[in-house]
């Protein structure tokens, strides 16, 4: 029989139950995370195109709406990142899952006018940690209110609201600056997207992947 690891509680855990996010402060070395925006900012000529123009359904369960941006694929820094042992633990910690496991992870583009519609991450992203690797980074806005919504669901609130809802009923979440801190939430679980950038300037966002087996 398979032992599950067992973790103690993180202080934020109860944040994590009532919201699917929270903030950890400090747990990466800043010089780390700032490495990482240094390249990212360097290799922003390489980003591949991400653009689709459906609204849709996956067969794993999450849903996707049109989106524009682009991606870097994840190097050797951005992997130790992903995959670091501290930031696991205060995931697994924080969230409750003790087998939480690192998926890797990528830097998203976004030029000026990008956009990512209504949507929810892969099965792969039970958990989704966020760090803006450039300054003034818009908050992007999710729909915790709609956590574990099925994929009919969320297509009527597009219907409805569009791709690119700004209501009310929706709320907005901070991206930490590259400080140390990192950002997760529950990116399978609850519906998020961003409006159009409106920087002259790219703006870049790492994210992370972890799966709970």
């Amino acid at each position: 029989m398979e032992t599950i690891p067992q973790v103690d509680r993180h202080p934020a855990h109860a944040d994590w139950q009532r919201h699917g996010s929270v903030l950890l402060t400090g747990v990466l070395e800043a010089e780390r995370v700032q490495a990482v925006g240094t390249q990212a900012h360097e290799l922003i000529g390489t980003a591949a195109p991400y653009e689709r123009d459906e609204v849709s359904s996956r067969r794993d369960g999450s849903f996707a709406s049109p989106v524009h941006c682009g991606f870097l694929p994840a190097g050797p820094l951005l992997e130790q990142l992903a995959f670091d042992k501290q930031l696991l633990t205060e995931l697994r910690k924080a969230t409750g899952m003790p087998r939480l496991v690192p998926r890797g992870g990528s830097v998203v583009v976004y030029r000026q006018g990008d956009f990512q519609g209504l949507h929810t991450d892969t099965v792969k992203a039970t958990v989704t940690v966020a760090v803006a690797l450039t300054e003034d980074l818009p908050p992007m806005w999710w729909a915790p209110a709609l956590r574990d919504a099925m994929p009919e669901d969320l297509a009527k609130v597009v219907a409805d609201k569009g791709i690119l809802p700004e209501c009310a009923e929706f709320e907005r979440l901070e991206h930490p600056g590259p400080d140390g801190s990192v950002r997760a939430f529950a990116g399978y679980s609850i519906p998020h997207w961003r409006t159009p950038y409106p920087g002259e300037e790219p703006g870049l966002l790492a994210t992370f992947s972890y799966m709970d087996l």
